[in-house]
């Protein structure tokens, strides 16, 4: 059946309707902050064309509505230009990309409404995970150990940064971590005491400070006077790698040019003025330039949607991320648990369930995507290509006790029973639990849109633990593309 919907834009409340799934089964917007929605389907599935582009109208159409898309295909800026355009929102619509204007500083976000070095150790740390997910998952079972340890040189770094500058730039922590001394000979070197670590300790040191800044300011002078020096080439090495890695990044030309120098659009913006923002910086065009920037806009705007008292009439806010396995970490699995009674979701699209196995970290790194994917209400499970993907949805859905007959015929013994048709007869009945969907059904069948197909694309929606009109909590359902 055709999703159906409902020609009420404006600032409804939550429980005005932004689709039909069936005549009987309205999905609103208090549904959509009750755990978002996710959409998964092959390349070619028409996620993105038809269910993906149908929803986001819907969303944008709602003027009390704002948000940030993680643009993951060069062509999604004009789709969703488009979509502001319908809906006569093209004002709201803001592009963060190289050719712009606009400029975030994400260290500046992070301390200024973070409220403590915490924050940017939890930034940088989150954006390292980001990066790490190409590389395989780090160090395996090691790995919690050596993150313990690049958080404790972090928030070391920040803490004597912050009290000798009175900021905390990127600039400055990579050149105070790498001009500190690595020996106790190199701490009586005069060049070493002229340099920029030494400086920095200086006037940390000498800065009038409170009790808890006096104290916090001790443990991290024993740190980089003490216990740094003593490590091992191999170990100082291995803590400062992830470190030093990120901050490369933000230093580099075009990346400190957008999110390392000044901020002129933040979550400010979508929050307090309503307004979008989308981040035009895909992986195919830059790299892990993109994924670095997508990521650490998704993670500073899911704190601060956090950190709101959403009151009646504030907007919601919806985080969309296609081909979202590029963007996502832990904190994603934290916000879509919490970011209800903030009004604030996520909408997430991908290609299957594989992708986002691949991008957590270490042994549990399934169980951790596993977490995420659970918290989504809304599933639209479109063609799938893999059979683990497939089984996956067969999951979500359960089995059910299925009785099956069988019989078989013996021939006649004799005439007589020829005559008579007498036949010898034997039944045999079993039961026992099958999918109430096979996976072929999320492998075969469903239209995929296109010409050929009418422009329609067919997806089978499932809802977490609420049936639908049906009794059952899925639905089958066909977009048109049009």
């Amino acid at each position: 059946m055709f999703w159906r919907s409902r020609q009420n834009g404006g600032q409804g409340g939550l429980d005005t309707t932004l689709l039909d799934w069936t005549r009987n089964d309205p999905f609103r917007q208090r549904e959509l902050l009750d755990g978002g929605v996710l959409i998964i389907g092959r390349t070619g599935s028409g996620k993105t064309s038809s269910s993906g582009l149908l929803l986001g109208r819907r969303i944008v159409r709602n003027k009390n509505s704002c948000g940030l898309i993680n643009a993951a295909k060069p062509e999604d800026v004009g789709m969703w230009r488009q979509i502001f355009a319908e809906a006569k929102r093209s004002d709201d619509l803001l592009i963060f990309d190289a050719s712009g204007k606009l400029r975030f500083n994400f260290t500046d976000e992070a301390r200024q409404h973070g409220g403590d070095t915490l924050a940017i150790r939890r930034c940088l740390m989150t954006l390292e995970e980001t990066l790490s997910c190409d590389e395989g998952g780090g160090r395996g079972e090691d790995a919690k150990f050596w993150e313990k340890l690049q958080e404790q040189m972090i928030d070391n770094a920040v803490q004597i940064v912050h009290l000798a500058t009175g900021r905390v730039t990127t600039t400055d922590l990579e050149e105070f971590i790498t001009t500190a001394a690595e020996s106790k000979e190199q701490l009586n070197d005069p060049s070493w005491q002229d340099d920029f670590h030494s400086e920095c300790l200086r006037a940390a040191y000498n800065r009038q400070k409170s009790d808890v800044e006096a104290k916090d300011c001790t443990q991290a002078m024993r740190y980089w006077l003490g216990h740094y020096p003593k490590l091992s080439d191999r170990t100082r090495s291995s803590i400062s790698a992830g470190v030093l890695g990120v901050l490369h990044i933000f230093n580099m030309g075009l990346t400190r040019e957008l999110v390392s120098t000044t901020t002129n659009v933040s979550p400010d913006d979508m929050l307090l003025r309503r307004k979008w923002v989308l981040v035009n910086m895909p992986l195919a065009t830059y790299g892990d330039l993109g994924r670095f920037i997508n990521a650490g806009w998704k993670y500073l705007t899911q704190r601060r949607v956090l950190r709101r008292e959403a009151k009646p009439g504030d907007p919601i806010h919806v985080c969309w991320c296609d081909e979202a396995s590029q963007f996502c970490n832990s904190f994603d699995s934290y916000y879509i648990a919490q970011s209800r009674s903030h009004l604030g979701c996520l909408v997430f699209l991908s290609q299957s369930v594989g992708s986002f196995y691949a991008a957590f970290a270490g042994n549990t790194g399934k169980y951790k995507a596993e977490v995420l994917l659970s918290n989504f209400k809304h599933k639209v499970l479109h063609a799938l290509a893999d059979a683990e993907t497939a089984t996956w949805a067969s999951d979500l859905l359960g089995k059910q006790l299925e009785t099956f007959i069988g019989g078989s015929t013996q021939p006649p013994q004799d005439v007589w029973d020829c005559v008579m048709g007498t036949g010898q007869f034997s039944g045999s009945f079993n039961s026992h639990y099958e999918y109430v969907l096979q996976p072929s059904v999320f492998m075969n069948g469903l239209r995929t849109g296109g010409k050929h197909n009418g422009y329609v694309c067919d997806a089978v929606v499932i809802r977490s633990g609420e049936p639908f009109s049906n009794g059952q909590n899925y639905l089958q359902v066909a977009f048109s593309q049009r």
